[in-house]
């Protein structure tokens, strides 16, 4: 009897030793930090990117409509917003150009930032280069195209000309050759005439 009650006061310590083990990792797990991750400004406009990559430019249209008119209210969540819009590859030139003067902006009012969206910015700079080399490329071959274009036109021009001067030629060239055939014939009929009488 005494063994019965001496294992059933372990079990109950025992047990309670346990539940306060229990109760103490859950105050622990309680007291551990919880760790809020915020995003840099850098890596949002990045992957605002990522996500606005695959839209259709009637969404496009009605999205950076709708952060141009939020970008005033001076949220730095809209700024960003509006930036990452205008690096989209369905952004007008002019649109472009407004990301990046609220870039430089942003980066003067946010010196903490400053390291991480200078280098976005130095992107975007090669980026703007790319896009004014490929444009200028673009006008120089839409000028070398009418160039071309009107050179092939006076050839054409001076092709049709010798077509008709040598269509003419052969016009004159069949007459006189007629005419050749003429005189030959008036002289077969004048010899005959001679030779006959």
């Amino acid at each position: 009897m005494k063994t019965i009650i001496f294992l059933f006061c372990c079990s109950v310590v025992l047990g309670g030793c346990v539940a306060v083990q229990r109760q103490a990792g859950e105050l622990d797990n309680l007291l551990e930090p919880t760790v809020v991750f915020h995003a840099s400004d850098g890596s949002s406009i990045l992957s605002c990117l990522n996500d606005i990559g695959s839209l259709r430019s009637r969404e496009f249209n009605r999205y950076f409509q709708e952060a141009e008119t939020r970008v005033n209210e001076g949220k730095d969540e809209d700024k960003l917003r509006f930036i990452c819009l205008s690096l989209n590859d369905k952004a007008s030139y002019r649109q472009f150009k407004q990301g990046v003067a609220l870039l430089k902006q942003y980066i003067k009012e946010h010196p903490d930032s400053r390291e991480e969206l200078s280098g976005l910015m130095s992107l975007i700079d090669r980026l703007d280069k790319a896009k004014v080399t490929r444009w200028s490329g673009r006008k120089k071959m839409l000028d070398e195209k009418e160039e071309l274009e009107a050179e092939v036109a006076s050839l054409q021009a001076r092709v049709e000309a010798l077509l008709r001067d040598h269509e003419q030629n052969v016009v004159k060239i069949q007459e006189l050759h007629n005419q050749i055939e003429q005189l030959k014939n008036i002289e077969n009929i004048i010899k005959n005439r001679e030779h006959g009488s």
